[in-house]
C-alpha cells in the first residue's frame, strides 16, 4: 500500500486534472473539426455534454456516503475517463467521436467537484489552505493549454488526443494512492444528499442564485465551444489561441491568491454584479475584433467573469449550514455550471456559423436581465462579512 500526504496528493490531483481540462476545453472543438465534424455538431456535442455534466452531477455525487466512496468513485471515473479516450485511437467514425465524447463529459463531470469536497473535508482535518492547493490546479490549466498549443505547431493536431491519453493515465494511477491521513468520515447524523435536493427548487433565493451565477458562467458557453475555432478561422495560430487562453487563466490564478485583499469587504451581489459588467464587456471585446492584443485584454477579464463568480458563489455556499454545503454545491455544479451553460452553449452552436463572431454579441445581450435577477436578489450576507 502506497501512501502520500493527503495535502500533496489534492495538489497533484488538482494539477493533473485540469492539466487534462486545459487541453480539452479549448481544443476539443479543433481536434473534432479536425475530425470532419461540422462547427452545428460540435455545438450540439457540447451542449449535450454540459447536459451529461447536469445529469452525472446530480446522479453520481448523492451516491457518497463516505470518505472511502468518494475516493473510489475518484478512480472508477478516472479509469473510464482514460479507457474512453484511448479508445478513440481505434473507434473512427462521427457516430463513435460522438458517443465518447458525450461519455468523456459524464465521467469527468463529478471530479471537479469531488476534488473540492476532499479540500473542504481536509480543511476541517488539517487546517489545509484551500486556496494555495488550488493554485496549483489554475497553473496546471495554463500548462495544458500551452502545451498542447506548441505541440500542434510541431505534431499536428492528433497530439491533442496523444497529451490528453497519457495525462489521464496518470491522474488515474495518482488516484490509486491512499491519503495520510485518510479522509474522515461524515457525520452519520446528517441527512441523504438526495433527500432535499428538490426542496431547494422551490426556495426563491436559490433559483435567482442559480440563474445568476448560471447565466454568467454559461455566457462561457460560446467561448469554451467556439472561441478557438473562431480565432483560428481569423489567422490567430494554436500557438497564440494557447497563450490567450493561458492569459485568461493566470487571470484567475491572481485573482484566487490575493482574494481575500482585494474582496473581503465587498458583499456577494456586488461580486456578482462585477462578474456581470466583466462579461458584457469581455464579450463585446471578442466580437468587435480579432486584434490579438484586444483580445489579450479581454481575455484578463477572465479575472472577474470567472472567478470572482464562482468565489461569490463558493461564499454563498459557505453560509448554508454544514450538513446544507454538499447540496447546495452539488446544484451550483450540475444547474450554474451544467444545466445553463448547457443552454448557452446549443444557442451558439445553433448560429455560430451564420453570426461567426457576432455570436459573442449576441451572448451578451442575453446578459442584460440578470441585473434585473440581482437587485431583487435577497440573502443575509452577515456571515461572511469582515
Amino acid at each position: 500500500m502506497f501512501y502520500i500526504r493527503a495535502r500533496l496528493w489534492l495538489i497533484l490531483y488538482f494539477i493533473a486534472f485540469l492539466f487534462i481540462w486545459g487541453i480539452f476545453l479549448p481544443f476539443w472543438g479543433i481536434w473534432l473539426e479536425g475530425q470532419g465534424i461540422s462547427s452545428s455538431d460540435i455545438g450540439l456535442l457540447f451542449s449535450a455534454g454540459l447536459l451529461l455534466r447536469f445529469l452525472s452531477n446530480l446522479t453520481l455525487l448523492p451516491r457518497i456516503s463516505s470518505g472511502i466512496s468518494l475516493l473510489r468513485l475518484l478512480r472508477f471515473l478516472g479509469l473510464l475517463t482514460f479507457i474512453a479516450f484511448t479508445l478513440l485511437f481505434y473507434l473512427q467514425g462521427d457516430l463513435w467521436l460522438a458517443i465518447i465524447t458525450l461519455c468523456v463529459n459524464f465521467f469527468m463531470a463529478p471530479m471537479m467537484p469531488l476534488g473540492d469536497v476532499i479540500g473542504s473535508r481536509l480543511v476541517k482535518q488539517i487546517n489545509l489552505d484551500y486556496g494555495r492547493v488550488r493554485l496549483w490546479g489554475s497553473l496546471a490549466f495554463i500548462a495544458g493549454s500551452t502545451c498542447v498549443g506548441w505541440l500542434i505547431v510541431e505534431y499536428g493536431q492528433q497530439a491533442i488526443l496523444w497529451l490528453i491519453v497519457c495525462a489521464t493515465l496518470l491522474l488515474y494511477l495518482l488516484s490509486l494512492l491512499n491519503l495520510s491521513p485518510q479522509l474522515a468520515e461524515n457525520d452519520p447524523s446528517e441527512t441523504p444528499l438526495s433527500g432535499s435536493l428538490l426542496a431547494l427548487f422551490k426556495r426563491r433565493d436559490v433559483i435567482l442564485f442559480l440563474i445568476i451565477t448560471g447565466a454568467i458562467q454559461g455566457s462561457h458557453g460560446a467561448y469554451y465551444a467556439f472561441s478557438s475555432i473562431y480565432w483560428s478561422h481569423s489567422g490567430i495560430s494554436e500557438t497564440n489561441i494557447a497563450y490567450l487562453w493561458a492569459l485568461g487563466v493566470f487571470a484567475e490564478v491572481l485573482v484566487m491568491r490575493f482574494n481575500s485583499k482585494l474582496f473581503n469587504r465587498w458583499s456577494i451581489k456586488q461580486m456578482l454584479l462585477l462578474g456581470l459588467v466583466a462579461s458584457i464587456l469581455r464579450w463585446l471585446m471578442v466580437a468587435i475584433s480579432s486584434d490579438l492584443y484586444l483580445l489579450g485584454l479581454s481575455q484578463t477579464l477572465h479575472a472577474f467573469t470567472f472567478a470572482v463568480t464562482h468565489l461569490a458563489a463558493i461564499r454563498y455556499i459557505g453560509l448554508q449550514e454544514n450538513k446544507e454545503m454538499m447540496r447546495y454545491q452539488s446544484l451550483y455544479s450540475a444547474v450554474a455550471l451544467g444545466l445553463i451553460l448547457a443552454l448557452f452553449t446549443y444557442i451558439s452552436g445553433a448560429f455560430f456559423e451564420s453570426l461567426q463572431g457576432d455570436i459573442f454579441l449576441l451572448t451578451s445581450l442575453l446578459l442584460m436581465p440578470i441585473f434585473w435577477c440581482i437587485k431583487i436578489w435577497k440573502i443575509d450576507e452577515r456571515a461572511v462579512k469582515r
